[in-house]
């Protein structure tokens, strides 16, 4: 690695929720635009409504803390396959974000110099592990899993679909990308791809955290092959 080459920065937040007061969760609201207010209605339990309402909460405080605007006053567009970004009219052309929830817990990532994708799961899911994975994964992911003692299938298997899930955040191809189309080894965490494909996987890095005992998070960011990834984690406590 060339040590000359200028940083990406990365900056990461996440929060568990527990249960904030309504007035906290009003404040929130408010400074969500109108949009996010009518996805956040859709929910029909309290608990998928204040998890997104507290997701969009953290990114626009977390644009706020280095892009010089007020939480309030970040407008964001969909790019072509449907990625979230910033709308160029706010003058922020280098800062890239995204973010992910799951019930009761939240996270973001804003960085500068190079695409971002995060995505976090709760351990305490009971995915069909082996199933799935058949279905989706590549076959040497297929294999580590089948590989993998019972009691850790689990955990292995959260460990590919976040790191998946993150890789196609990243790119902005969502599901319309296979993700038998890539494949994840773990210890240390690295990516391949098949023949053929443009992506270079000296351009990716992957970062995994366990931000508390129930969840799980991964990183992937793109970036020039030389650059090293500075990552700063900004864990948020809400008020009780």
């Amino acid at each position: 690695m060339d040590c000359g080459s200028k940083p990406v920065e990365l900056a990461v937040w996440w929060m568990e929720l527990g249960s904030p007061p309504a007035a906290v969760m009003a404040q929130w609201r408010a400074v969500l635009d109108g949009a996010e207010q009518a996805q956040a209605d859709r929910f029909h339990f309290e608990e998928d409504r204040s998890t997104y309402t507290a997701a969009h909460w953290l990114v626009r405080n977390a644009l706020a803390s280095v892009g010089g605007l007020a939480p309030a006053d970040w407008r964001f567009i969909a790019e072509k396959r449907g990625k979230p970004a910033i709308d160029l009219a706010l003058g922020r052309p280098e800062l890239r974000f995204n973010l992910s929830h799951t019930r009761g817990f939240v996270a973001c990532a804003v960085g500068v110099g190079g695409e971002i994708g995060i995505d976090v799961e709760a351990l305490t899911r009971t995915p069909a592990g082996l199933d799935i994975s058949e279905r989706f994964f590549s076959p040497s992911e297929v294999a580590v899993l089948r590989g993998t003692p019972p009691d850790r299938q689990r955990d292995t298997f959260l460990r590919f679909w976040t790191l998946k899930e993150a890789f196609i955040k990243a790119t902005g191809e969502g599901l319309g990308r296979g993700l038998d189309s890539f494949s994840f080894s773990l210890d240390p965490v690295a990516i391949s791809f098949h023949p053929g494909d443009a992506e270079e996987p000296a351009r990716w890095t992957f970062i995994e955290r366990r931000p508390t005992p129930r969840h799980l998070l991964a990183l992937a960011v793109r970036h020039p092959a030389a650059s090293p990834v500075k990552l700063t984690v900004n864990p948020i406590r809400p008020p009780a």
